[in-house]
């Protein structure tokens, strides 16, 4: 729901705060220099909000002078960070503990209250304040159904994404979770947001066009080229980094270069970083330069040996080149550094697979689902594996298992769609089917496949 988790800067909250909407600064509240609030307590904050009116039992409902009564722990509670540093969640929001269990994240009154639940809390408020608290506009629900209802969220995800009235930093989020499920429905969505004012939303709308052909691309994510903020540059270069010179318009390709000189300056001031080289490895190898795709990978390699991607990165670009076979040797040898990696066992999979050795390749499929259960991805190419192998049964309990953690998935529903209908199984194959046309109304395709599972 946007609330600090993991080792995040406060940065982060403080873009979805209303004070941050409002022109509030940093140093409205820190004095830089002697690095110190510019008050203590609650006057910090009554020096703009009304004393009588917040600094007091009838809003605070805690004993005055106690940990109760102070702003910062209703509106700024704490994680901490190193063990030791207790850091206060700049987003200054209202409690939510409403939605603690449906979004299982944290509230301020539960963490005072460690021995009751968010329900006590909840009761708790509406007593305080009626009810009205809880009709507040909340984002959580959207975003927590980003990343657990797959394609069914793309609706809500979209109408957040665009909503003027919600942080940037927010909408920019709302149209990440999107971008697995960017096509051409989504379009046009994409293109208001590239024209968004601010560059968090451009970047995450250019993430919604890179998957498009290179036509739709080029129209879309060209003008952004000579966009005013360099990481929007670096991000439509990026995305248009495979087309070729000559797809590109006239008219744009001294940007395309510059803002490609530009990325690439940004990446060599990251080359003592392993990640800096994967970037680099990824940006040549879309650029169709595969041995310095190599080279880059092998640096990162060198850097940090237990950078997984790295590995399976390599071996991609191997692939591109011919070079399967050292593919193979750089997989296995990021295993042997890294054996229970659920990455390197799914590549070494599908090389196996292109390979030829399918008893192996489906040994590795199905360690890599195993020891990433939360991979929807993994877990249907496992689940396809086992079919493959003739295990039905195992292969449908794999992909209902899926469907249970990641619902809505469309790989996921297509599977089961096509094995059931394989075994038989008239009944499940229409009802996933018909899961499946909720989710996509307008497919012809899936239409036509309900009624002819109806028998109609």
């Amino acid at each position: 729901d946007g609330q600090q988790r993991e080792e995040v800067y406060v940065w982060g909250s403080f873009l979805q705060s209303r004070m941050h909407q409002n022109g509030v600064t940093c140093m409205d509240c820190h004095e830089p220099h002697a690095q110190k609030l510019r008050a203590e307590g609650n006057a910090l904050c009554t020096r703009c909000h009304n004393a009588a009116e917040f600094d007091a039992p009838k809003h605070h409902k805690h004993l005055a002078g106690g940990k109760g009564a102070e702003c910062v722990t209703c509106h700024m509670p704490t994680q901490d960070y190193m063990v030791i540093h207790a850091r206060q969640d700049h987003s200054m929001r209202v409690p939510r503990p409403d939605l603690s269990a449906s979004l299982g994240s944290p509230n301020a009154c539960t963490q005072c209250h460690k021995d009751k639940q968010p329900a006590w809390a909840a009761k708790a408020m509406d007593s305080w304040y009626g009810k009205a608290w809880r009709e507040r506009p909340s984002y959580g629900p959207t975003l927590h159904a980003g990343t657990t209802q797959g394609a069914s969220a793309l609706p809500r995800l979209l109408e957040l994404a665009r909503n003027p009235a919600a942080p940037a930093i927010v909408r920019a989020t709302a149209a990440t979770l999107a971008q697995p499920h960017a096509g051409p429905g989504t379009l046009q969505a994409a293109r208001e947001m590239l024209q968004d004012p601010d560059p968090l939303v451009r970047i995450a709308a250019l993430g919604m066009v890179t998957p498009m052909d290179p036509v739709n691309r080029v129209l879309n994510a060209a003008p952004l080229l000579s966009d005013p903020v360099l990481g929007v540059r670096v991000e439509a270069a990026n995305a248009l980094a495979d087309v070729p010179e000559s797809q590109i318009p006239e008219g744009r390709r001294a940007a395309r270069t510059a803002a490609l000189q530009e990325y690439e300056n940004a990446l060599a001031l990251e080359a003592d970083w392993p990640s800096g080289n994967v970037n680099l490895g990824n940006l040549r190898l879309r650029q169709g330069r595969g041995d310095e795709a190599v080279a880059a990978f092998e640096r990162a390699i060198r850097l940090d040996p237990q950078l997984a991607s790295a590995y399976v990165n390599l071996a991609d670009a191997l692939r591109h080149l011919g070079r399967e076979a050292e593919g193979e040797m750089a997989l296995r040898q990021g295993l042997a550094v890294m054996p229970r990696d659920a990455d390197l066992h799914h590549a070494l999979g599908l090389l196996l697979i292109r390979k030829g050795d399918k008893p192996a390749a489906y040994r590795q499929l199905a360690d890599a689902a195993r020891l990433a259960p939360d991979n929807v991805r993994y877990a249907y190419v496992n689940a396809i594996a086992l079919n493959a192998e003739g295990k039905r049964g195992e292969a449908l309990a794999a992909l209902r298992g899926a469907d249970k953690r990641h619902p809505n998935n469309l790989e996921v529903l297509s599977a089961l769609i096509s094995i059931n209908r394989e075994a038989g199984n008239r009944q499940a194959a229409l009802r996933y089917a018909r899961q499946a046309a909720v989710l996509l109304p307008d497919n012809a395709n899936l239409a036509r496949l309900v009624a002819e599972l109806e028998g109609k």
